[in-house]
């Protein structure tokens, strides 16, 4: 599957009416549950249920009715909203972070279920090139990690 994410600035540190990280968290918490104002695709949304460490909602967008299943993540800053309907969307992550100055970040991440992103593959070549050379890169990690934790090697242990 593919995942495409893009990240923004949300607050600079150097301004002294900066936003406090626990601020921006609830107003993410807020923007979950209520997207209407906050995503401009977004025309209506319900929550369904509620869980312990979530709830399940629906949204329409344009004419398209979104399940999906939130769950937010305090300590990691990660509101992830899995669909659990048939959209070309398998998971969109909001994740709060840093810049390298010190500045609060918003990352909007997607990653497609796998029928688009074969089609992307398939139609572009050089993604398909990337797709080829970061599996094969990861199988072989994959594999020497497996192997160095199944014989107990770790830092130092060489």
């Amino acid at each position: 599957m593919i995942t495409l994410s893009w990240t923004r600035k949300v607050d600079d540190a150097a301004e002294a009416s900066c936003t406090p990280r626990e601020r921006l968290w609830k107003v993410l918490l807020h923007k979950a549950e209520n997207p209407v104002g906050y995503v401009p695709a977004i025309s209506e949304c319900r929550i369904l249920e509620r869980y312990e460490d979530g709830f399940l909602r629906e949204a329409r967008r344009g004419s398209r009715l979104l399940v999906q299943r939130v769950t937010p993540d305090a300590a990691a800053g990660r509101i992830t909203f899995r669909h659990a309907d048939s959209s070309d969307i398998a998971v969109i992550t909001n994740q709060m972070g840093e810049d390298e100055d010190g500045n609060l970040t918003l990352t909007l991440s997607i990653t497609l279920t796998e029928a688009p992103s074969s089609a992307v593959l398939r139609e572009n070549a050089y993604l398909h090139e990337l797709d080829a050379d970061f599996t094969e890169t990861l199988d072989a990690m994959t594999a020497v990690l497996r192997q160095h934790a199944l014989q107990g090697l770790g830092p130092g242990d060489e």
